[in-house]
């Protein structure tokens, strides 16, 4: 989380955006926006979705999910497997 909330305000800073400015587009408090760049693990997902959107960043969503080579190599290493009620 750290990595992503360092490079996170790196995104920022290239667009010459502050913290107030980021906080204003996202809805959040600058306390909530300044705990996402210090990689907090308490800032939720969908906070995240619109600081990408604001930098510019949302229209890579869908690849960075659409790939999952570690997910895949697991799925062939050891077989699908769905998790399901078990009556017992």
């Amino acid at each position: 989380m750290e990595r992503l909330g360092r490079r996170v305000r790196l995104a920022r800073l290239r667009r010459n955006l502050s913290q107030d400015e980021m906080s204003v587009r996202t809805g959040v408090t600058k306390k909530t926006y300044i705990a996402l760049e210090k990689g907090k693990e308490t800032v939720n997902v969908g906070l995240l979705v619109k600081v990408m959107s604001v930098l510019g960043y949302v229209d890579r969503l869908p690849d960075m999910l659409a790939s999952d080579p570690l997910g895949e190599e697991l799925e062939e290493i050891h077989g699908r497997k769905r998790g399901g009620y078990v009556e017992g």
